[in-house]
């Protein structure tokens, strides 16, 4: 894995995205309030538009099953898209509204004050 330079933090507003365009693929990088980062593909499958980046972060609760048949309930980071609202993990790219539904996630790290994005072999591909 390489690493490429995208931006420095504060190119990124808290809450807000930004689009790269890496490999020939636009990427969106998301920045929250206390600094997190997360990359997932800029492309909307529902709306079959590179906008993502443009989306609004938000966050909710899901519920899941534990083995002992408990109900868990894990926060999640979302982006909803701009066009029809659907809404995506950060940390993941799974769709929370449509479970056949997964962006590609990407790998980020902040070093210093840049914000770079791991590449596997290919973006592109």
């Amino acid at each position: 894995m390489t690493t490429q330079l995208i931006c420095k933090l504060e190119d990124i507003i808290p809450e807000g995205g930004v689009c790269a365009l890496i490999e020939g693929k636009q990427v969106a990088i998301f920045r929250t309030k206390d600094d997190q980062l997360f990359a997932l593909d800029n492309y909307d499958p529902f709306s079959k538009a590179n906008v993502l980046s443009r989306g609004l972060i938000g966050g909710t609760f899901l519920e899941d099953t534990a083995e002992d048949g408990s109900t868990i309930k894990r926060e999640v980071i979302y982006i909803a898209s701009p066009i029809y609202k659907q809404r995506f993990d950060l940390a993941t790219g799974q769709c929370l509204d449509d479970d056949g539904i997964k962006l590609n996630s990407h790998t980020i790290i902040l070093k210093d004050n840049d914000v770079l994005i791991c590449l596997k072999d290919s973006l592109a591909a």
